[in-house]
Order: structure tokens, then sequence, then C-alpha cells
């Protein structure tokens, strides 16, 4: 059965635009019914006639009201666009500028040579293996300063802001997750020193959904004086067997910044 679909546009205060789709209108195998009726009993035409009458009565209530321009105007609120520039309270950390598609490649100078791959990356992993993230917080830290977008994955911090650990550890020897009940301590450790406890905890915490992951996650309020620049932080595990492990994120360097968290101004 084909329904034909009315469109309204209908502005959210947020600013963007919903489509809100009401059906009206009558299908084309209700339309084939309407030309049989021709040719049925007379008591059946007038029965079918007035359920005619009464669809196109609900169709013309649950249809948008025709307005001419001038009225629509007048009846649409006026509310200014939102603005997309970050207030004066409010940092912008990552952008995106539209510019010119670049150029079909053509020729050029030769492609260099793929880079070897290093020969650790064929060696044994263990004792332990890390998976680790850094995350802006869902609230304000002990400065007062709040992410405008968060528990997102990030490499740039602002000086104030509270920086989420958020990781993994598997023991390759068992194959297992390290978790609360193996008695391991989980500690990170910062650049100047001080050590933060992890936590044994489901992701999202009090939002949490029924089948969230349980991962350790730590977090530290960046003090607004901070040394700016990379924050070469690592992670310790320990084991009550006596195994120790320690994560430090690997670093890319090019000639004016390396691939490490960084904290900013």
């Amino acid at each position: 059965m084909e329904v034909s679909p009315i469109l309204q546009d209908v502005y959210n205060p947020a600013g963007s635009v919903l489509i809100v789709s009401r059906y009206g209108g009558i299908s084309n195998e209700r339309m084939r019914e309407g030309e049989d009726m021709v040719h049925r009993p007379a008591n059946r035409n007038f029965f079918f006639s007035a359920l005619s009458i009464l669809s196109s009565s609900i169709i013309a209530a649950c249809a948008p009201s025709a307005v001419t321009p001038g009225d629509e105007a007048k009846a649409k609120p006026q509310t200014a666009a939102p603005s997309m520039q970050p207030s004066a309270d409010a940092m912008l950390v990552l952008g995106v500028k539209k510019g010119p598609p670049p150029p079909p490649l053509s020729g050029g100078p030769p492609k260099p040579p793929p880079h070897p791959t290093p020969a650790s990356y064929y060696e044994p992993v263990g004792p332990f293996f890390f998976y680790v993230e850094t995350l802006t917080s869902t609230g304000p830290s002990r400065y007062g300063f709040t992410p405008t977008q968060p528990c997102i994955q990030s490499g740039v911090f602002k000086r104030g802001m509270r920086i989420v650990f958020r990781f993994e550890v598997l023991d390759t020897s068992t194959g297992k997750r390290v978790t609360d009940k193996d008695g391991a301590t989980l500690k990170v450790v910062l650049p100047h020193g001080e050590e933060v406890a992890a936590r044994w905890a489901i992701r999202g915490s009090a939002a949490a959904m029924p089948d969230s992951a349980w991962m350790w996650d730590s977090s530290w309020d960046i003090p607004p004086d901070y040394p700016l620049g990379s924050f070469d932080y690592r992670i310790a595990v320990a084991t009550k067997d006596g195994r120790t492990s320690t994560f430090t994120p690997p670093i890319q360097k090019a000639k004016t910044a390396d691939s490490l968290v960084r904290i900013i101004d």
C-alpha cells in the first residue's frame, strides 16, 4: 500500500531543522477501490461514499493548514539563528575550515619507498597489553573548567581542565583482563612525579548502560599554571604475584611537535 507523505519543516531551538512526516492522501489501492464502487450495489455505494467523506475530513484535520507566505511569516516566531562562534568564556580547541578541494594527482615526483616495519613489531607482546585513551571530563574540574564537548577522546587539554585516563590491561600469559579481583595495583604516573591511583569502574559511571564496558580509569585536574607542551605520563601495573610493567605512550616526533598529549593555554 503506497501512502503519499506530506513533509513539514519544524524549527528546533537547538539550531537544527527536523523533518516531520505526516501521512495523508489516499493510496492508489483506495483509489482503485473508488473506481470499482460505481459497479457495486447502491447501498454499498452509499456506504463507501460516506466512508470516503469521513476519511477526507480526517486527512484535512491531519494535514498542515494552508496559509499565505505573509501569514506564515507573521506566525513564525522571530528567533535569531544560533551562533557557531565560541562565547567569551569558552575556548575553541578544535575546529574545521572549508576550502577548495585539492587538485587531482597527476604524475609528479616518484613516491618514496615504503617504510620497513621495525623488528619489534614481530616480537612477543607481554607480560601485559594496554589499551589507553585520554578523554575530556563530563563535569567541571576543581578550577571550574567544564569542557564544551564532554567525554570525548582528545590529545589536547587546556590548563585548568580535567584529563581523564581510561585504559584496559590484558595479561598475555593467561589471555584474561586484569581486574579488581586480581589484587593488582594500577596507577598513572604524571610527568612531575605525582601518582594517581586507578579504579575499576563501568564506563559512564552513573549514566552507564547495562552492557557498558568495565575498564580502569583515573583523572587529574591540570593546574592553571602547569607547564605547557608535551604531557609525558605513564601507567604502571603491579600484580599480586610480583610482576610489574609500565606503559609509556609511543611518540611520533616532527620538527615542531610530537604525538604526546599536549597542554595548551
